[in-house]
């Protein structure tokens, strides 16, 4: 064996340290399009877009709330119209005039209420009234997160009820009168149980939209965080980290080998 070779080697692996360090010192930069960031951005913008059609679903929601809601009572205020109108002529039951006049004065609100029930409506869908060929008779609100679900009111009927209780009653008749009052005055309850049940859906809604706003904010957070490490940085550490763990595991092989060589040639 030449020792010639045996001095090449030494020089080959005295300059490999320098050769090496050298590289890894150069700037590294990241093409957006590596693989694993691929996943972390489609990762973000999936959980991203689902925030954002539940959040618009819980926006949805508060305003179908809302909308029936403002219906109900002002239906509420037709029916209150005619109960006073019912309970003054009930307190002036000893007058001489003809109660039953002011049934027309009665209908007028009954006619205000149906058209309340009719206009009554969030994106072409009525809210507190069903027609004769709808299917849907429910409200849904459907997310990632929740479900919400109440059945739709046909508030319609009610003003029918109290139209048939005041045209078949006598008015001049006290008993009758009073019928009539509790007929208004069970409608103005059963409005006021549906107004609740909205109410209580748009509370719900609310405080699951906070919760979904809560996680919005928490994602954009991370996504922040992510954008703020400097990968070219990570990756030209951690590349320098290994060539020089490998560089000692390189130099202790070749003195191994130099050292063999160098006994087997004396030998």
């Amino acid at each position: 064996m030449d020792v010639n070779n045996i001095s090449n080697n030494i020089s080959t692996l005295n300059n490999i340290p320098q050769q090496q360090i050298e590289r890894s010192n150069a700037t590294t930069e990241i093409d957006n399009s590596d693989e694993f960031l691929k996943i972390s951005i489609n990762d973000y913008n999936k959980k991203r877009d689902e925030l954002s059609a539940s959040l618009q679903a819980f926006n949805e929601g508060i305003g179908i709330s809302t909308t029936a809601q403002n219906g109900l009572n002002n239906q509420k205020e037709n029916l209150e119209n005619i109960k006073n109108t019912l309970t003054e002529l009930s307190d002036n039951s000893s007058s001489e005039t003809d109660n039953n006049q002011f049934k027309n004065q009665m209908n007028q609100e009954l006619l205000k209420f149906r058209e309340e029930a009719f206009q009554t409506t969030y994106k072409n869908e009525n809210l507190i009234s069903i027609d004769d060929y709808e299917e849907n008779l429910s409200i849904n609100i459907s997310t990632n997160e929740a479900y919400f679900s109440i059945d739709k009111p046909n508030t319609p009927i009610i003003a029918t009820e109290i139209a048939q209780a005041i045209s078949s009653a006598d008015l001049n008749v006290t008993d009758s009168l009073q019928a009539t009052i509790n007929t208004v005055e069970n409608s103005v309850n059963q409005l006021q149980n549906l107004t609740d049940q909205f109410t209580d859906l748009g509370n719900k809604l609310e405080s699951s939209a906070k919760i979904s706003i809560s996680d919005q904010i928490e994602l954009s957070n991370e996504n922040r965080a992510n954008k703020e490490i400097n990968f070219g940085k990570e990756v030209d550490d951690f590349s320098k980290s290994n060539v020089n763990a490998n560089l000692g595991y390189l130099a202790a092989s070749q003195a191994n080998i130099v050292q063999a060589q160098t006994v087997r040639l004396l030998s």
